[in-house]
């Protein structure tokens, strides 16, 4: 009497779905790595063109990311926002991001990181200037996490403490509105904070080897699930 051997339902759908996924996973990075490039191959012709003025930056809104920008303007050195969590060189501090007055607009200016103080109830003294100032820097267009929640108070109370860059949640603790993107001064200017500035956190190729990883799992369990069932019906037929 012969024995049809069948395919065990519950296991073979699991691989499947597994496989299914980390092929997807696989595809997933790859999209990813392909934006990496076209993102950086922006910034660098974005690096050779001429500095924008806010003006021209205004009228460019989205499109003006990772320019170059120049502008001069008074900073509110009592009213300003401290982005909480931001980690250099292996220490935790904040972000100083200042608004700053010009003829066409009120814009956020990010001057850098300063170190947080040793106490967490204590807040870093920030130094800024007191007169009107030139500053050059490249545009951001900041990304906000819905899933991040604000911890700052509407009230009289400056700095403001803030998780992260929400330019709609700054201007309403400002009371004032802002142009709709931030300014990262460069590295060079003469402001006492450090900048270092990274567009994109993880490159292309990084993206490119996760890819891979994906796809040798996704083969591995596919072969795995084919020599375990090899196996049972080798075993059932004898």
């Amino acid at each position: 009497m012969t024995r049809h051997s069948r395919l065990p339902i519950f296991s073979t759908l699991v691989t499947f779905l597994a496989v299914v996924i980390m092929f997807a996973l696989g595809l997933w990075q790859l999209q990813r790595a392909d934006e990496k490039k076209q993102r950086l191959m922006a910034i660098e012709q974005a690096a050779v063109s001429a500095p924008l003025t806010l003006s021209a930056a205004k009228e460019l809104q989205k499109a003006a990311r990772d320019y170059p920008i120049q502008l001069s303007g008074l900073a509110d050195e009592q009213r300003y926002f401290l982005l909480d969590n931001k980690i250099q060189q292996g220490k935790v501090g904040y972000e100083v991001v200042v608004p700053v007055t010009t003829l066409q607009g009120r814009v956020l200016v990010n001057f850098g990181w300063v170190a947080a103080p040793r106490l967490r109830a204590e807040l870093p003294d920030v130094q800024l200037p007191i007169i009107e100032d030139e500053y050059s820097g490249r545009v951001s267009i900041p990304l906000n996490n819905s899933l991040i929640k604000e911890t700052a108070r509407f009230n009289q109370q400056w700095p403001k403490v803030m998780q992260q860059m929400d330019i709609a949640l700054m201007a309403q603790h400002y009371q004032q509105d802002f142009l709709p993107f931030v300014v990262l001064l460069d590295p060079q200017e003469n402001v006492p904070y450090l900048r270092n500035w990274q567009p994109v956190v993880m490159p292309p190729e990084k993206h490119v080897a996760y890819a891979i990883q994906w796809f040798l799992l996704a083969f591995a369990a596919l072969i795995t699930f084919v020599f375990a069932q090899r196996r049972k019906i080798t075993r059932e037929t004898q």
